[in-house]
């Protein structure tokens, strides 16, 4: 299922393939172990099962679509809670940790996105189906 979200700051709007019951980071964390890695530790997607492969992709295509509208929402939050975070009503060490959490997810993120070109790549497939 899409759903329509709206970002605030310019009124556009982004697709996500995102749905109550999608489970993609659980799912793709099932599928990892049964990719098989090259002599280096790297996944080998050549040859790996293509419907693994596949599946994988689309996983991580979806959780990297999720990560990067939630990343911008906790920014967004973070940039009108200015004046909180200023006078004290929001604990600076919990803006802190937000923006190392900020920074593993934009890791997670781009990391996400190879995967999902990668496996795009071994499948022929050029977009999100």
């Amino acid at each position: 299922m899409r759903k329509k979200a709206s970002l605030p700051e310019d009124h556009t709007t982004a697709w996500t393939d995102i749905n109550a019951t999608a489970r993609p980071m659980r799912d793709l964390l099932r599928q990892l172990p049964r990719l098989h890695a090259d002599g280096q530790g790297t996944v080998d997607y050549a040859n790996s099962d293509r419907a693994i492969v596949a599946a994988a992709g689309q996983n991580a295509a979806c959780m990297a679509s999720a990560l990067h509208m939630g990343i911008g929402a906790i920014g967004h939050l973070l940039a009108t809670s200015a004046p909180q975070i200023e006078d004290g009503s929001v604990d600076s060490d919990a803006v802190e940790a937000l923006g190392w959490l900020i920074a593993e997810l934009g890791d997670l993120g781009a990391e996400l996105a190879l995967m999902a070109i990668q496996c795009r790549r071994r499948t022929g497939r050029t977009s999100r189906t």
